[in-house]
């Protein structure tokens, strides 16, 4: 499996509010938990000491308002504020999150908008900023990725000397013309 490579996809699933953890404890196969949430949990130690709390809780530029789904009947909201549980200061962040109940975005609400927003900043400030820089982190594009899969043709056994740079070039040039960039200026 690709995503044991490195622990960012896991903690995008554990991240997003409608998980958490359990998410992965039921959905994958016994052998991977283990390790996927070791994985998860040492990235957070070493953003932990790395990161600073901002002083400041200034939203970034790319996270939109988060608004709490509207029109909640009594039962919800019956059963929102029974799922709010009072947890202790001096437990860690991450371990504080997930023992909370998921919690559902509603329609059109992201993860990264739940964690943009104040209440989970104030409650979790480091995890949001390491929520927030994991789950802004852009898609691979179809695109790029049919960009890299061509160097398969260009760096043959004959070629497989080639320093990057010229395999780089080489696949920047072909895409420009495949593209349509080049005619304009071979013309």
């Amino acid at each position: 499996m690709k995503t044991d490579m490195s622990a960012l996809y896991a903690t995008a699933l554990i991240l997003n509010p409608g998980h958490h953890m359990r998410y992965i404890e039921v959905n994958w196969p016994k052998k991977w938990v283990k390790p996927t949430l070791e994985r998860v949990k040492k990235l957070w130690q070493s953003y932990q000491e790395a990161a600073s709390v901002p002083t400041t809780l200034a939203s970034p530029l790319y996270c939109r308002p988060f608004q709490e789904p509207k029109e909640l009947d009594t039962f919800d909201q019956i059963t929102r504020s029974l799922k709010q549980v009072a947890w202790p200061a001096s437990q860690d962040e991450y371990e504080d999150y997930n023992s909370g109940e998921p919690y559902e975005l509603g329609t059109g609400a992201s993860a990264l908008t739940w964690w943009c927003h104040d209440t989970q900043r104030q409650h979790w400030p480091q995890l949001s900023c390491m929520a927030i820089d994991i789950l802004s982190i852009p898609a691979m594009s179809d695109e790029l990725e049919r960009v890299f899969s061509g160097a398969y043709h260009t760096i043959s056994w004959e070629r497989g000397q080639l320093d990057p740079e010229t395999v780089e070039m080489t696949e920047c040039l072909k895409h420009w013309k495949k593209s349509g960039i080049l005619d304009k200026f071979l013309e």
